[in-house]
């Protein structure tokens, strides 16, 4: 894979190539971005072409190329956890390679995934590093959660920024790559974020399929939620909660004029239109703040069946 494989990062692709045309591109650096726009991705074709043997990097074939691509070349180290922290023992793994030089290629290649998960002793640890790296290391930080890094590791690394795709823009790759239904890319698009990893894993999921169910039983429905949605687990809950929210979303923005291509439900519009007969902008507002309470009670363990009561006695008070 190559950087023009990689869908909407021209910006901070630039920049990557900018670094690497100086053969500058050593030390730390922290790419920050929402999950799933290929950040990860990037770093991996970073150590690729850093260490490929041939004129026309990376070329894909060479040995180095393919240990790589398979993440079993000998100067590519990934520090990922299942743990709730990463610890100080994996960065000193890093401290102790990091002394080395490169045993095949011409740069050892450090990408600390999910780096907000870093412990404090960790982050002291990583710091020393940072501060004085080895000219033949490059450091990578992989984020969706800049804002909970240590200020000091902030300061001693370059950030590059990634952004999600342009929702329009997703919407086409889907279509034109992939062959998904123009509704159903149109909504996993919207659902996504713009995030094509997430979309890609989305739309196989069955979750356009699943949202016009749920739109079925409750938005065209007066049976209670805590009747319907008992037994769920919190992942499934939260996934209803979402798609309640979306859909009473495009409900406000019809009765605010909004065009059609801006509604996440946009297979649905005549149901909406439908709906948004019934409800005042007063009534959608309490109805969204409702949903986002449930959203915040979930997350943090109250009672599902007092939840879901709750919320529909909001929902259908109307």
């Amino acid at each position: 894979m190559r950087f023009s494989d990689i869908l909407g990062q021209e910006k901070p692709l630039n920049i990557i190539n900018a670094y690497m045309e100086k053969s500058c591109f050593s030390g730390g650096y922290i790419f920050s971005g929402p999950e799933g726009i290929g950040k990860k991705t990037v770093a991996k074709i970073i150590a690729q072409k850093l260490n490929c043997t041939s004129s026309d990097k990376p070329c894909g074939t060479c040995s180095s190329c393919l240990k790589t691509e398979k993440l079993q070349h000998p100067d590519l180290h990934i520090i990922e956890s299942d743990a709730a922290q990463i610890k100080i023992e994996d960065i000193r793994s890093l401290q102790r390679e990091a002394n080395f030089r490169p045993y095949e290629g011409v740069i050892k290649v450090f990408i600390i995934d999910e780096a907000h998960r870093l412990n404090p002793e960790a982050a002291n640890s990583l710091l020393k590093i940072l501060e004085e790296p080895p000219k033949d290391s490059l450091i990578i930080l992989i984020t969706h959660k800049p804002q909970n890094i240590f200020k000091t590791i902030l300061s001693r690394c370059k950030v590059i920024r990634f952004s999600p795709l342009a929702i329009s823009v997703l919407e086409d790759v889907l279509v034109k790559d992939y062959s998904l239904d123009r509704f159903c890319a149109h909504f996993i698009s919207f659902y996504a974020e713009g995030r094509l990893g997430f979309a890609l894993k989305l739309k196989d999921s069955g979750i356009f399929e699943e949202k016009n169910r749920v739109f079925d039983s409750f938005a065209l429905s007066d049976k209670p939620l805590d009747r319907n949605l008992l037994g769920h687990n919190k992942e499934q809950l939260r996934s209803f909660l979402n798609i309640m929210a979306s859909w009473f979303r495009d409900i406000y923005l019809l009765k605010a004029g909004i065009a059609d291509k801006q509604l996440i439900h946009l297979d649905r519009k005549n149901d909406l239109l439908k709906l948004k007969l019934e409800f005042s902008f007063k009534q959608l507002d309490g109805i969204l703040s409702a949903i986002s309470e449930s959203m915040f009670y979930l997350e943090h363990n109250v009672n599902s069946k007092l939840l879901l009561h709750n919320l529909g006695a909001q929902l259908w008070k109307v």
